[in-house]
């Protein structure tokens, strides 16, 4: 990078400054390669791994409510026995 810097008593305003640069560019060998890009992921694959996902986590998510259902039921069958039970022995 070409700088320079003048004295104070020079104004840069009023100063007309003209560089002029000749470069040459060449390539050293005369090859291109030519690069081609696919997609990896397709949209119907993105759509397939979301839709899998979700119906496991639906999957899950039915299976505990129906245990939990299930659970429920149990301690309510089982406190109305237990219950019952203390109210025949009186």
């Amino acid at each position: 990078m070409y700088t320079r810097s003048f004295p104070p008593s020079v104004h840069v305003s009023t100063l007309c400054v003209c560089v002029c640069v000749l470069s040459k560019v060449f390539f050293s060998e005369l090859k291109y390669t030519y690069v081609e890009t696919d997609e990896a992921y397709t949209l119907l694959a993105l759509m397939c791994d979301i839709g899998g996902a979700l119906g496991l986590i639906l999957g899950s998510t039915l299976l505990t409510f129906c245990e939990l259902t299930d659970v429920l039921l149990t301690l309510a069958f089982t406190s109305v026995k237990l219950r019952t039970s203390v109210d025949l022995v009186h």
